[in-house]
């Protein structure tokens, strides 16, 4: 789970430490949406994709896989992810496996439920290799 007051601070629940940040670039279903003070009040749904925090002229990216963000009028936003990765700690290698072995999952399906999950791995896989590559 990631919190991001985006008044904005930063809180990633496995380091409880808050730093001030400028922006929060998130993968909404909508498109990315960015998050500054003074922001208006907003639900929206994560895809998978990037999360950009910016903090000065330092941008941390993050791979989320799913989630949603809650923008509140006092200019908070709170980032729930189902993971958020650094994007530097993914591995290439193991993106490309994982999107192959989905695909040959979706391929050989036989039932919608074994489509549906197979189709979730290459989507998120698919999104970790654009989020390698960009």
């Amino acid at each position: 789970m990631v919190i991001i007051p985006a008044n904005p601070s930063l809180m990633l629940s496995n380091n409880d430490v808050y730093t001030v940040v400028d922006m929060v670039i998130i993968p909404a279903t909508t498109g990315q949406m960015g998050v500054l003070p003074g922001h208006v009040a907003t639900i929206a749904e994560l895809k998978p994709g990037v999360m950009s925090v910016h903090e000065g002229n330092e941008v941390t990216k993050y791979f989320v896989s799913s989630g949603f963000a809650f923008i509140h009028a006092n200019s908070y936003t709170d980032i729930i992810a189902i993971e958020a990765v650094p994007v530097d700690q993914i591995d290439p290698t193991l993106v490309q496996k994982g999107l192959a072995d989905f695909t040959q999952k979706l391929s050989s399906a036989t039932t919608d439920l074994e489509k549906a999950e197979a189709q979730i791995g290459v989507d998120v896989h698919s999104a970790l290799n654009s989020a390698l590559s960009g």
